[in-house]
């Protein structure tokens, strides 16, 4: 019988580290399911996403998990194969910020399009661990 939770590349990388992560004593794993506007279906209440439309293009928004003291934030569609993740940038800044993302559907191999397409509709998983918890583990500080 095949494991169910056999995937295959990014998948499979992002499944193995969660799985380490749940072990590493302090890491304090929080989880959290949203669908595609944002709104929580399941899990942890401690995590809140945030929608941030454009203006001038109601069918582009941007996603940004509320920042927590000592977590740090995974973000995965869960429908991956049809997701391209695109990372946001602020007004005034020079370098794309990894605060904000969108997904948008891949486009098919030759085409020629601009850089702007609108959003894609899927559900999503954050997930947030305390980074500290991990340079304990493999520094071995107390």
């Amino acid at each position: 019988m095949a494991d169910p939770f056999s995937f295959t590349g990014a998948a499979r990388d992002v499944w193995q580290f969660l799985t380490f992560l749940r072990g590493v004593a302090g890491a304090n794993v929080i989880a959290a399911q949203f669908k595609w506007d944002a709104t929580r279906t399941d899990g942890s209440d401690k995590i809140t996403v945030h929608k941030h439309r454009e203006d001038e293009h109601p069918d582009r928004f941007w996603y940004e998990v509320e920042a927590m003291d000592d977590y740090t934030f995974l973000r995965f569609p869960v429908v991956e194969s049809c997701a391209h993740e695109l990372v946001g940038m602020v007004k005034g800044q020079t370098n794309p910020d990894a605060r904000y993302w969108r997904w948008v559907a891949p486009v098919p191999p030759g085409a020629i399009v601009g850089g702007e397409r609108p959003n894609l509709m899927v559900d999503f998983v954050v997930v947030g661990y305390r980074p500290k918890a991990l340079l304990k583990y493999f520094t071995g500080a107390a």
